[in-house]
């Protein structure tokens, strides 16, 4: 009968095995673009104590201290089973089959959701995140370690929201910390405007302020040059509250905002979109340059001579 505590059954190709230079210099890389890994996490949740000691596994003796640490743990034989699986996917990798892994479940009948589970966590340390979603938005998982997915999804996306976006969308995870919240609302900013104010609204009072101040922030300055203006202008169209201008204003004029190019731009863009041409005209551009023989001084004057005797009303 198969015995996964004995180590020579569960690594029978080699007695003598462990990672290569090059697969310990890759998972290395990886950790510190994401900050750790996810066996790091599941290995601490079984109560291994200084999973980076025993992971990767560089030589033989190293991948024996990891078997035994995790044989000895104090947790459910199907955990240790999974940190195992993991272990043999990297051994599988460099054949391009899955010999190992498969005969390890087959072996120690180990439940397909922890082989689906140990799967998308492999793909995701591996940084192959496309894979990795595909198992860990199957349905019959219990979604575990559902922010920091998240947060490492938003973070290596570059300018590409949709995995991050997907994955949030099918799990439906709760979001409990402010790390993850903000990496969320950056991913859903960077697909729209509106989708994100509305986002915004839903957050807790103060959650609500500083994401809206976010959103203004990454509509007007760290959108990509082709597609700015087209986002500027549905910031200055929003449908927001009393309490909501009163932000955007003093985040603009007198708060962090000021420090953002075209900052006070907006505001004025922002007044003369909701009519109140009487408070923009106090509003001095950022640029006064002209433009096709069109500056702000004449476009003033433009403004004063339409409004006429309701300039003093």
């Amino acid at each position: 009968m198969f015995n996964f505590q004995n180590f020579d059954e569960v690594f029978p190709e080699d007695p003598d095995c462990c990672y290569d230079a090059n697969l310990c210099q890759a998972i290395t890389s990886n950790k510190k673009k994401m900050q750790g890994l996810f066996i790091e996490k599941v290995m601490k949740d079984i109560g291994i104590k200084r999973p980076p000691k025993l992971y990767p596994p560089k030589d033989n003796d190293t991948l024996r201290n990891l078997h035994k640490e995790v044989i000895k743990s104090n947790s459910p034989e199907q955990h240790k089973i999974s940190i195992l699986y993991y272990v043999l996917l990297h051994l599988d990798a460099p054949t391009g089959r899955t010999d190992q892994s498969t005969n390890f479940a087959r072996s120690t009948f180990m439940p397909e959701m922890y082989q689906i589970t140990m799967n998308g966590f492999w793909h995701m340390d591996q940084m192959e995140f496309e894979n990795a979603i595909e198992y860990l938005t199957h349905p019959s998982l219990i979604p575990t370690y559902c922010e920091d997915i998240l947060e490492i999804l938003a973070r290596n996306s570059k300018d590409d929201h949709r995995l991050a976006l997907a994955y949030y969308h099918t799990v439906k995870p709760a979001l409990t910390n402010k790390s993850s919240t903000e990496c969320l609302f950056v991913a859903i900013a960077g697909v729209s405007v509106t989708e994100a104010f509305h986002f915004s609204r839903a957050q807790a009072p103060n959650t609500h302020r500083h994401t809206f101040e976010m959103l203004i922030s990454l509509a007007i300055h760290n959108s990509p040059a082709e597609t700015v203006a087209d986002r500027s202008v549905e910031l200055v169209n929003l449908p927001m509250s009393a309490e909501e201008e009163e932000w955007f204003e003093e985040y603009l004029l007198h708060g962090d905002g000021t420090r953002l190019k075209k900052a006070k731009d907006t505001v004025l863009f922002r007044r003369m979109a909701t009519g109140k041409f009487t408070e923009s005209l106090a509003v001095k551009p950022s640029n006064s340059r002209s433009i096709s023989g069109l500056d702000w001084s004449s476009l003033a004057r433009g403004v004063e001579s339409g409004l006429g005797p309701r300039m003093n009303v």
